[in-house]
């Protein structure tokens, strides 16, 4: 509705003057194109469970798998002496040789036992590869896995890769002074763990800008062994996990699907109410509900026509 015609409806002024802020409002925020109907369907009727085959095929084709044309990748680089402790990096072959681009380091998820960079053959590469097409360089790692390797295993190997990219980015042209971090799933707590045990942190976490949660987990209740974090219920429990990230010092992005299991939206709605609600003091993350999408397919559009999540995210790691 427009301002001129507001006052055929507005019963008084006030009235006309908030519904006339509300319209300039909503003009103002960008609309950003999601999934296409018959996809969401799709999603909506897998529900919300995590089926990796059945929510890749509904989304599978909406991005290119590597090889790419216009990014190379350099595999396999070892930032750790296990042989879980690789990554990728990815640059734009049209990226500007001179200037140093700002990273993204991406870890991706498996339950804290299995997963890894090259996922279901396009995706979590499809992350990467947009971060390069869109100015920077990306950089995408595996780790050890439980339950051989238990908490802070991965909080470790992340600390360890991050290191790498401050000591050898810039030969591949990005600026180690600028790394942001984005986790999904199981890689969102490792990323998630990294950034709120600060007493934990080493010269490597100067370089970090910010961090991105894509449906992150911690447990509910207190007494459950985990397969990672074990009988240690200050490390897996949510109220502990929220406290933590409340005294965040960097820039926050918490990210879960409407269709993600109840564990996931139950911990990123205790976040919000927590962090950012009224009266909340400490770090309130950047929050984001992606309409249409699962557990699975919300990471796995990133770089397609659908923007719900590449759209926000890119305006916000732009803006660290």
């Amino acid at each position: 509705m427009k301002v001129g015609l507001l006052a055929f409806a507005c019963l008084s002024l006030v009235s006309c003057a908030n519904e006339a802020v509300e319209d300039d409002m909503a003009e103002n925020v960008t609309q950003w194109p999601g999934l296409p109907a018959e996809k969401a369907s799709q999603i909506a009727a897998i529900g919300p469970v995590i089926d990796p085959p059945a929510s890749i095929a509904v989304v599978e084709g909406m991005v290119d798998a590597p090889p790419y044309d216009d990014v190379t990748v350099v595999s396999d680089l070892a930032y750790g002496d296990d042989p879980a402790q690789r990554l990728d990096v990815y640059t734009e072959n049209s990226a500007d040789k001179d200037a140093a681009r700002p990273v993204l380091l991406f870890v991706h998820g498996g339950g804290f036992v299995g997963g890894s960079k090259a996922g279901d053959g396009f995706y979590p590469q499809n992350v990467t590869a947009f971060a390069a097409r869109n100015g920077m360089v990306g950089v995408n790692m595996e780790y050890r896995f439980a339950p051989a390797a238990q908490w802070p295993a991965g909080r470790d190997d992340l600390a360890a890769a991050i290191e790498w990219v401050r000591d050898n980015i810039a030969d591949y042209g990005g600026d180690p002074d600028q790394v942001a971090l984005f986790g999904h799933s199981a890689g969102a707590s490792h990323v998630a763990d990294y950034v709120q045990h600060t007493d934990l942190h080493g010269p490597e976490f100067a370089s970090v800008s910010g961090a991105l949660l894509l449906s992150p987990y911690y447990t509910a209740t207190e007494g459950e062994d985990h397969v990672y974090y074990g009988s240690d219920t200050a490390a897996h429990t949510a109220d502990a996990a929220i406290t933590r990230l409340g005294a965040v010092q960097i820039p926050l992005m918490l990210v879960y699907a409407e269709h993600d299991p109840e564990q996931f939206t139950s911990f990123a709605e205790a976040v919000e109410a927590q962090l950012c609600g009224e009266g909340a003091s400490g770090n309130c993350p950047t929050m984001l509900l992606l309409k249409g999408h699962n557990h699975i397919t919300e990471g796995a559009t990133i770089g397609s026509t659908d923007q719900s999540l590449s759209g926000p995210f890119l305006e916000w790691v732009r803006g660290l």
